[in-house]
């Protein structure tokens, strides 16, 4: 963003702090994977244009409706309209205009979706259950990734977190009780404001997320900052894990097909076969809309509903 200031206005210092506070809060408007992803799609963008002669600042309607033909089936179709997003965002920071009729790539986008349908895919990762956890926690031993481990995987499930959230927990966003752990959701993906997880002792000690928990900040002996931390060779605690570690440890105890949504999923589809209420498992995922939620439930129950079992033939 070009923040335009009136040149007549009296920049004092503190105007001038108060414009960097602004431009810091405009870049907070996205999160750090979704400028990454902007940033990478806009420099293939700006590699093609100038290898093909086009202008990239501003680009023209035409120049994007080619470079998005160049994609063609490629791509999936959540890239294109994140591709197209990343251009538009390009603009809008340096305060460009599109040329042309921005309809254009608009209508060359929607014939790509209608030419190539293949590349939109109801195929996710697949879904952990609770057997599959049970097997991961009982091979984890006491060692500090062990532990880590084990507090990670079993939140995870349980708390039907998703990446970025477990790894923004932080010490203080924990309360423990004799029923369990209150956790404070500081942001979500769908949500800018402090929400509350419940999570009670579980039944199975082996696959218990408290018990997990404190063992795990116990060992880690600290009493502030991220809960979630890398661990490097030998043992010796780093920063704050990533999202892509989650990913990666999730990989290592249940095979490269999966990845760090199959958790969460887990938990909604595990709760949807038990014939959990919609509402209460929607109030369990922090889902915003239903929709997700019902196809959790419809994965869950496809084949028990199909009409040929609906009709008992």
């Amino acid at each position: 963003m070009n923040l335009i200031v009136n040149p007549t206005f009296n920049l004092t210092v503190e105007h001038a702090e108060l414009v960097q506070k602004t431009l810091a809060y405009e870049r907070a408007s996205l999160s750090p994977n979704t400028l990454r992803s902007y940033r990478s799609m806009w420099n293939k963008f700006v590699k093609w244009c100038i290898a093909n002669n086009q202008d990239h600042l501003p680009a023209s309607a035409e120049t994007i409706s080619l470079y998005i033909s160049s994609l063609g089936e490629s791509v999936s179709f959540s890239t294109l309209d994140s591709t197209l997003a990343a251009i538009e965002s390009a603009h809008e920071k340096v305060n460009a205009m599109i040329k042309g009729d921005h309809n254009l790539y608009r209508r060359v986008r929607k014939g790509i979706r209608r030419t190539h349908k293949n590349n939109q895919t109801l195929k996710q990762a697949p879904v952990l259950t609770v057997l599959d956890l049970k097997g991961a926690c009982c091979r984890l031993g006491n060692s500090l990734a062990d532990c880590r481990d084990r507090a990670l995987l079993t939140l995870c499930f349980f708390g039907a977190f998703r990446r970025s959230e477990a790894v923004s927990l932080d010490v203080a966003n924990c309360e423990f009780n004799e029923k369990g752990v209150s956790i404070q959701l500081l942001q979500t993906k769908t949500s800018d404001t402090a929400q509350l997880v419940y999570i009670s002792y579980a039944k199975d000690q082996d696959i218990c997320p408290v018990r997990a928990l404190i063992e795990w900040i116990e060992k880690l002996e600290i009493k502030e900052g991220a809960i979630f931390r890398s661990l490097l060779k030998g043992g010796k605690i780093s920063g704050r894990l990533s999202g892509h570690g989650v990913s990666e440890i999730i990989k290592r105890h249940f095979g490269e097909k999966y990845s760090g949504h199959s958790a969460r999923r887990g938990l909604v589809t595990a709760s949807a076969e038990k014939g959990t209420p919609m509402h209460i498992i929607k109030k369990h995922s922090r889902h915003k809309s239903a929709n997700m939620v019902l196809r959790y439930i419809d994965d869950s129950k496809g084949f028990e509903d199909s009409s040929v079992k609906v009709l008992g033939v």
